[in-house]
């Protein structure tokens, strides 16, 4: 009984291992002070407290329009907790990727290369990502500050469900505080959900996570 109870759980840790969940937090070309939100969203989270890891891509020009320099900021992550957990760690783990601005440019291009050749991208959120257009084979989602970003992004790919403020705040306003943006979340069918920039980055990317782990 104690032998079956050892590897039970032997298998539940390695089974958490190949369900890793890496949130990756990309901002764009302002004060690295503006992301302090978000990252606060996550850690009054209840659930994506618990759930995820959170990286902080680096505040500068080249780390918000590369994704070569994504990848690297992820790879010191990773590097990093190997060392300290020297478990079967290698094994590339999920991505949800919170993008703004142009840190959607370099989000958008390492999202597509991660979902090709190195693992899962369960949801990638492009917050006023205007211009930048979808891959169609990763999850996506769009918050806009207002209205007219809202239509003009879907253009380049609407995801699976979009999210615009109303009444419209400034461009900025929707990072730096979006627990106080309330706005609609749009899906394909014309059905909308009433609630805060926050909460739907939080309610997706609990959804995502949840299905991931459910049905791998």
């Amino acid at each position: 009984m104690v032998a079956l109870d050892f590897v039970q759980q032997v298998v539940l840790e390695v089974k958490l291992v190949l369900q890793r969940v890496v949130l990756l937090i990309c901002g764009g070309m302002h004060p690295p002070s503006y992301t302090g939100q978000m990252l606060a969203t996550v850690a009054q989270d209840q659930v994506l407290s618990q759930l995820s890891e959170v990286v902080c891509a680096p505040q500068s020009s080249l780390g918000v329009l590369s994704p070569f320099a994504l990848r690297q900021t992820l790879e010191e992550h990773l590097d990093d907790t190997t060392l300290a957990n020297p478990a079967p760690e290698a094994v590339p783990p999920a991505l949800v990727i919170w993008a703004f601005s142009a840190g959607c440019v370099g989000a958008a291009a390492l999202a597509t290369h991660w979902q090709r050749h190195r693992g899962s991208v369960l949801a990638l959120f492009m917050v006023d990502g205007w211009g930048v257009p979808r891959d169609p084979g990763v999850p996506t989602y769009r918050l806009s500050h207002d209205a007219v970003t809202h239509n003009t992004s879907r253009w380049l790919g609407a995801g699976e469900v979009d999210f615009y403020a109303e009444p419209a705040v400034p461009h900025l306003t929707l990072w730096r505080q979006p627990q106080a943006v309330i706005g609609w979340a749009a899906e394909s069918g014309g059905q909308q959900q009433r609630l805060s920039a926050a909460d739907f980055l939080c309610q997706r990317s609990q959804a995502a996570i949840h299905r991931y782990r459910t049905h791998r």
